[in-house]
């Protein structure tokens, strides 16, 4: 991979880790062991995926729309780091 490259995807790597965790910090409401047991969890478990949606349900409507964005968002890191392994 191009240097770059390379560059950019650690970039947006650290980008979507720091998007990760601003959601997760808004999931876990201000319970710090909660917080910690979600960012270590695997993403890829649908266990992790299910209990991610029922902290989801227990938030105020503000809340749950800036996770939605912040979701969206790391979304369109993924896309964009996803085109640059395909380079």
């Amino acid at each position: 991979m191009h240097r770059n490259i390379a560059r950019a995807y650690d970039c947006l790597r650290h980008e979507h880790d720091r998007v990760r965790a601003a959601c997760i910090k808004i999931l876990a409401q201000r319970d710090q062991g909660l917080e910690r047991e979600l960012l270590r969890a695997n993403l890829d478990s649908p266990r992790h995926h299910d209990e991610m949606l029922l902290y989801e349900e227990r938030l105020s409507r503000p809340e749950r729309r800036r996770v939605l964005d912040l979701n969206r968002y790391g979304r369109k890191i993924e896309s964009i780091m996803a085109a640059l392994l395909r380079l």
